[in-house]
């Protein structure tokens, strides 16, 4: 038997956490086009935070897909989806924290007026990746309220149709 896979966009035009996601994924994609090439360690820091949030199966993209097409068919393994994804969120919002960070602090000071258009390149990852975090921070707030309202993480069984 063939598998339907049907394409749920409404999750990311009219819910807050589908917004929230898409600010994600621009985010990130943002701060990997400011940051790359990397030379330095803080470079590489920030950008294997970037990349593993992003492109990594239980990552931003993996959720991403989950919601716009997979809800129903990984909904029949016993995985507390809501659960996976905070702490996944949760995670991934201290990893950027310690990333950014970094990349601001090495870069901040600065100055070289050879390369200082590569040296603001780098601080403008670092900002983006303030900017990500604190999406991800959002998102793991909502998370939370979700994960609280429904612990076991399964989807509510749906309406009988009308009489």
């Amino acid at each position: 038997m063939p598998l339907m896979v049907e394409l749920k966009y409404e999750y990311f035009i009219n819910t807050w956490p589908g917004r929230v996601k898409l600010a994600e994924l621009v985010t990130a994609l943002l701060c990997m086009m400011c940051a790359a090439p990397a030379y330095y360690d803080t470079q590489h820091w920030f950008l294997l935070v970037v990349v593993l949030a992003f492109y990594i199966c239980l990552g931003t993209t993996f959720f991403s897909l989950y919601y716009l097409c997979l809800a129903e068919p990984l909904n029949k393994f016993t995985v507390n989806w809501f659960m996976a994804e905070f702490w996944f969120t949760a995670g991934t919002t201290f990893f950027y924290f310690t990333a950014f960070l970094a990349q601001l602090v090495d870069f901040g000071p600065y100055e070289d007026e050879e390369w200082q258009y590569w040296i603001d390149a780098q601080i403008a990852a670092g900002v983006f990746g303030l900017f990500n975090d604190v999406f991800y921070a959002i998102g793991s707030y909502l998370l939370y309220l979700d994960w609280q309202a429904n612990p076991t993480g399964e989807m509510a069984a749906p309406a009988p149709p009308p009489a």
